[in-house]
């Protein structure tokens, strides 16, 4: 099947709508090669969704080759298509039936792969930072990803989320509700224009607490806004002001 792309009119911060066809690489648990022509869903250039008959294990490594748009890439910007390592943050099934289909997101983290790839395809990362290119970097990971591995406080948290330019910092946001919040992330309601992969900054005055973040899912709602699932890179929110107010909580 071949690669290609056809762009719609519709083009906001960051990211852009349209229809483009990618090729997904990988290998499975053991390690034989696997490919697969996939529809992004959302693309940015720090990352992209898209669905596959195929479940990708979070923390895990996939290449895509894509024939992104010139000035949403971080590099190659005169090749034909880009060639880029995107770290898994989301894997769910969609699919009800017998024939499976699963919703992935991935964070883009550069040309190459980390050289204990070559060795472990199966090797997990987490994502440490970003580069000075905008993309994101990676570190191994010592266990596997384990969902639901912290405390979730279902409690509304007032917030600023402020959209984050790699070039120039911070260029507007909103001011908006959390729904829950735990040390290593939330889920935040947001009408702005962010897909997976991309970067915001979450900001609390009211427990002193700014970090940086990447969308790891976002699902659509009815009243017109999408519940975004935040995963805080470096710092961790500061859930002891949580205890102390006795907020209850629940594993989850």
């Amino acid at each position: 099947m071949s690669v290609h792309s056809q762009l719609s009119s519709k083009q906001h911060t960051g990211s852009i709508s349209m229809s483009l066809q990618a090729v997904v690489k990988g290998r499975d648990n053991s390690e034989r090669p696997w490919k697969e022509a996939a529809h992004l869903i959302s693309v940015s250039p720090t990352g992209s969704s898209f669905n596959l008959s195929r479940q990708c294990e979070v923390g895990t490594l996939v290449l895509l080759l894509v024939p992104l748009p010139a000035h949403m890439r971080c590099y190659d910007h005169d090749k034909d298509i880009y060639r880029v390592w995107g770290l898994v943050q989301h894997s769910a099934r969609i699919s009800a039936d017998d024939k499976p289909e699963f919703h992935i997101g991935v964070a883009f983290i550069g040309k190459n792969a980390p050289a204990s790839y070559k060795s472990d395809p199966q090797q997990h990362y987490r994502i440490s930072g970003v580069h000075e290119n905008g993309m994101w970097s990676v570190e191994e990971s010592k266990t596997p990803f384990k969902k639901r591995s912290d405390v979730r406080f279902w409690q509304q948290v007032d917030l600023y989320l402020a959209l984050i330019d790699t070039k120039h910092g911070s260029f507007g946001g909103e001011r908006t509700v959390a729904e829950n919040v735990s040390r290593s992330g939330a889920a935040v309601f947001s009408t702005l224009d962010v897909n997976i992969g991309d970067r915001v900054k979450f900001i609390s005055a009211e427990y002193d607490f700014s970090g940086l973040a990447v969308v790891c899912d976002r699902q659509e709602g009815d009243d017109g806004r999408a519940k975004l699932h935040l995963k805080f890179v470096q710092a961790a929110f500061p859930v002891e002001t949580f205890m102390k107010t006795n907020v209850m909580a629940e594993e989850v």
